[in-house]
């Protein structure tokens, strides 16, 4: 049984025994739809019967209301299951999060309750053959006539395509420049399976989702009622925004479930397999294997569960969610390599899920927005919060003759402002950091003076070529170093040297 977190309430510690007690019963019978790379229409109905899909959707529209977390104990389970998870994992991403955040009164009580439901499946449609991890660079139109809207264009790599009866896309409403360059030329809309116009173009075979189809959707003068429209006119971008952390999380967390089958079928194979006449779960080196594989699990599974806590409490972990989807995908990717190469031949046969288990999480890393995007939002995110950012200054501490980390003023500071003394403070940073700049208000703060003060000298110091300046795009000063006549102007050369002790004097010079 999977371990629940002690921070669980009990209706959430029941619910995952109930689910992973389910899985299981199910779980022949996906391999059986796997192996005959047939959807698993009969399994979809079932999960729809039970009330899985919705897992995280209020009670009054017909939902569990078991939050963030409901809805990863959902994923974690049915990832078991192949096809069954990953079209749960779209069902949801197909705009429940949007509409609950975007849609009127009359439109949750209309949509909402199908999602719950699980009887008609969802897909979300943003990649195009112009846009993927472009994700504004939408070339699909959606013109307005009267109370209709013209939907044109086409979409790509859709999840659940043809099986799904309710597309959530984003289309281009606006080609005004000013508009694009604020994200308003975006707006989202709900078309259905049936629509006169709305057709599948095809089924992609992809490199793993070997039963889950995946396809293109021609859209040719579908007209759409304005009731279809979710969110204000151009303000698509903001509803594809809402929900991410949610829609990352669970595209991570479908994997969890998957990683300890690997460890299930690795402690299997491991204990009846001979070589050099031992089993092989008794190589010391086959052991560290499925250890790293355990540990994955257990990192990956603590990690994903704490991010759903984050947002069932109403917060919003933009890093935390990126994070998830971004390790848990790679960690499949990287458990199941390992399991093949533990397995050596038998793991390279289908008659064993590790193959298998290579390919899904390849494509765990490009769908939901590709690893590559998680890493960008986790710097960007990063870069903006001050834990990250936290004032820091080395200083030269002569006592030990070298630099630290200090919370000292400078041995600079309360000097008289003028040219010198600022050429000192600079020159001597070279002392302290060889290869850095500082910023302006690194020597501001050194030296202890006002900022446009300190700016109109060291402006005069450049003209002098006493030191190098580091321009932002509009041209102004945001770093400056010391150049080599500078620093030979402010202090003798003895004065950046600097030898460890060991260093024999007779090989100075």
């Amino acid at each position: 049984m999977s371990e629940p977190f002690f921070w669980w309430n009990e209706d959430q510690k029941a619910f995952a025994k109930k689910v992973e007690h389910f899985a299981d019963d199910l779980f022949e019978e996906a391999e059986y739809y796997f192996w005959k790379q047939k959807f698993p229409w009969p399994l979809i109905k079932r999960v729809a019967q039970e009330g899985y899909f919705g897992a995280g959707i209020p009670k009054k529209y017909g939902g569990l209301e078991l939050g963030a977390t409901g809805s990863c104990i959902v994923a974690e389970q049915f990832g078991r299951l192949y096809a069954v998870g990953h079209v749960f994992v779209v069902s949801m991403l197909a705009g429940l999060e949007q509409i609950l955040r975007y849609a009127s009164d009359e439109q949750k009580e209309k949509w909402i309750p199908q999602f719950a439901k699980g009887e008609r499946l969802g897909a979300v449609c943003i990649t195009e053959p112009y846009a993927g991890s472009d994700a504004a660079n939408v070339m699909t139109t959606a013109v307005k006539d009267g109370d209709e809207w013209v939907i044109n264009g086409k979409k790509r790599y859709i999840t659940g395509a043809g099986v799904s009866d309710r597309y959530f896309i984003y289309a281009k409403t606006s080609d005004d420049p000013g508009l694009r360059k604020q994200y308003g030329h975006i707006t989202s809309f709900i078309i259905e399976k049936g629509a006169p116009g709305f057709h599948l173009e095809r089924i992609s075979p992809l490199v793993g989702f070997d039963n889950v189809p995946n396809g293109y959707l021609s859209f040719e003068d579908v007209r759409i009622p304005d009731e279809n429209r979710i969110g204000p006119v151009g303000k698509g971008w903001n509803v594809m925004m809402a929900g991410l952390n949610f829609e990352r999380l669970i595209a991570g967390a479908v994997f969890i479930g998957t990683l300890l089958d690997v460890t299930k079928v690795l402690f299997y194979y491991t204990q009846r397999r001979i070589q050099f006449n031992k089993t092989t779960n008794q190589f010391p080196g086959i052991q560290n294997e499925i250890a790293d594989i355990i540990a994955k699990y257990r990192m990956g599974r603590l990690f994903a569960y704490n991010c759903a806590k984050q947002l069932d409490d109403g917060l919003e972990p933009m890093i935390d969610a990126s994070v998830a989807k971004w390790v848990i995908s790679e960690y499949i990717r990287e458990a199941a390599t390992k399991a093949v190469q533990v397995m050596g031949g038998d793991g390279l046969t289908r008659f064993y899920p590790m193959e298998r288990l290579v390919r899904e999480g390849k494509i765990g890393e490009i769908v939901a927005g590709t690893n590559e995007i998680q890493r960008m939002i986790v710097y960007r995110f990063s870069s903006m919060l001050p834990a990250y950012n936290a004032p820091m200054r080395l200083r030269w501490n002569d006592e030990v003759n070298a630099p630290i980390i200090s919370k000292k003023e400078s041995r600079f500071k309360g000097l008289e402002l003028n040219e010198e003394n600022v050429l000192k403070v600079i020159a001597h940073d070279y002392k302290v950091n060889p290869g850095l700049y500082m910023t302006i208000d690194d020597v501001r703060e050194d030296i202890g003076s006002g900022r446009s003060a300190v700016k109109k000298i060291l402006e005069s110091l450049e003209e002098q070529k006493l030191i190098a300046a580091h321009r932002d795009r509009s041209g102004k000063m945001v770093l400056v170093k010391a150049s080599y006549k500078g620093l030979k102007k402010a202090f003798p050369r003895e004065y950046y040297q600097w030898y460890p002790d060991w260093y024999d004097d007779i090989d100075k010079f």
